[in-house]
């Protein structure tokens, strides 16, 4: 008799019975987006009808004829008390997901910086204390890659618990809590994040095109991405997190279009290098993830890099990247951008003191996307360097109170002539100005930089201790 049915099995008797499923991002436990339409998707008998309900919202959906099946349901405010989710089937299965809060979800994604778990950084002890935090529900998706979208993970969402959070991101999780605490509403934190990712590993296969990056980029992108899906398993490089599509095909594109809040980015090590282009590349990557995710909106906080020495490279390589960073962050209307030059470690790529960069990243979202705070959460940049009466005159955007952070005169500050040399400079700040004096070297002035350097650390900042953006400028003479 065993074999018999063993042998009906082998012939696909069974074959057209697909049991009712719905993937790992809809587990217990998990956060559903507070005021935005929810979206759930799974799979079932082709032809079944599937029931799916939650506090009080249904929505009814047939299965095609791959089994597949998606429902949506209207908005729901938040609400911290946790609720069942019930799938029901027609064949009679039924499905239930239980503890499921409404509140707002934050992607965490990048590389290593922002993989960085919670254990491995200073104050760990203490914050691990404090990470009971029931309205906190954390996702972590492991580091894996695909050659084809993949349309499930296997994670789960679970509590916030010291088990669980010291090994979930830092900066995600400290942004985070900052964001529940302040805004009192569950808070859901998925963590898509792999050490050594570039960019493109986390774009989609026509992001570069959609998004009208440059025809040279690309050209480039989709001929590595031809030869990515071409090549044999063993033809491949061993670190997969740095082949283009490679990390969204298995991480990005398996919970998608779940709904989200936004987006905190902490990439770019693996592309330092890359100077304007990378503001190209971070379009593409911004089509990506708010294509797939259905939100053309999505908020997208960048960090930018932390200094680092980076071997012998040119010191000012960084100085450029940051540039991109920020032109991207400046001309998208739903970003904004974090200055991290007082948050390095010159000797260590991976700043250990997360607690910082969490509070900045986190006010930074709270003004940007809640409207609370003021807008001392941005970094002040400037407008322009006008030289008169033998010193330049430099005014910021978003100056809001500026200081010497230490009461010092301001550093890493200089100032190039008509032959391109940039020598030391010293300034003070007078009102919500930067006054330069001239170097003896300089006498008529050209160009004005400042923190312009891979290591910089300059005490310049806001009222609030945020830094004043690097730049490199050019000095126009006043005219009378």
């Amino acid at each position: 008799m065993k074999k018999f049915w063993m042998m009906l099995m082998a012939a696909g008797c069974f074959s057209t019975l697909t049991a009712l499923e719905l993937p790992g991002i809809f587990s217990d436990n998990m956060v559903l987006q507070r005021d935005r339409e929810i979206r759930i998707w799974g799979k079932g008998e082709p032809g079944e009808t599937v029931r799916v309900e939650f506090k009080g919202r249904e929505g009814f959906a047939q299965a095609d004829a791959d089994g597949k099946w998606f429902v949506t349901l209207a908005a729901l405010p938040a609400s911290a008390e946790g609720a069942v989710l019930t799938v029901k089937g027609s064949s009679g299965e039924e499905l239930t997901r239980s503890n499921v809060l409404v509140g707002d979800v934050w992607l965490c994604a990048g590389q290593s910086n922002m993989q960085w778990d919670l254990r491995s950084i200073t104050g760990a002890e203490e914050f691990l204390k404090f990470t009971e935090q029931p309205q906190i529900r954390l996702f972590k998706i492991e580091a894996d890659w695909s050659r084809t979208p993949r349309e499930d993970v296997k994670s789960k969402w679970t509590l916030c618990t010291p088990e669980h959070a010291r090994g979930f991101s830092a900066v995600g999780y400290l942004t985070g809590l900052k964001l529940q605490q302040t805004l009192n509403v569950p808070m859901g934190l998925i963590r898509i994040a792999w050490g050594g990712a570039r960019i493109e590993a986390m774009c989609a296969p026509e992001s570069f095109r959609e998004a009208g990056v440059n025809e040279h980029l690309t050209a480039t992108f989709e001929k590595e991405v031809a030869q990515f899906e071409a090549q044999k398993d063993e033809e491949l490089r061993k670190d997969k997190q740095r082949l283009p599509v490679a990390v969204f095909n298995a991480m990005v594109r398996s919970i998608t279009p779940f709904a989200v809040r936004g987006l905190l980015w902490y990439q770019g090590e693996d592309n330092h290098w890359e100077g304007m282009d990378y503001a190209e590349k971070l379009r593409a990557f911004a089509w990506s993830w708010r294509h797939y995710f259905e939100n053309p909106d999505l908020p997208i906080y960048v960090v930018l890099i932390a200094p680092w020495q980076y071997g012998e490279e040119d010191p000012e390589r960084i100085p450029r990247f940051w540039t991109a960073q920020r032109h991207f962050a400046e001309q998208d209307r739903n970003a904004g951008y974090v200055v991290t030059t007082d948050l390095g470690n010159p000797d260590d790529i991976h700043p250990r003191d997360k607690a910082p960069l969490g509070d900045r990243l986190a006010k930074l979202v709270l003004y940007k996307s809640y409207g609370i705070g003021g807008n001392d959460a941005l970094s002040p940049y400037v407008e322009k360097a006008v030289w008169k009466y033998g010193k330049i005159d430099v005014e910021f955007r978003f100056a809001n109170g500026l200081r010497s952070r230490d009461g010092k005169g301001i550093t890493h500050l200089e100032v190039a002539g008509p032959d391109g040399k940039f020598y030391p400079a010293a300034g003070t700040v007078e009102g919500e100005h930067l006054i330069v004096s001239l170097p003896d070297e300089v006498k008529q002035p050209q160009r004005l930089r400042f923190g312009w350097h891979k290591t910089a650390n300059p005490n310049l900042v806001n009222q609030a201790g945020v830094p004043v953006m690097p730049f490199n400028v050019e000095v126009t003479a006043a005219v009378d």
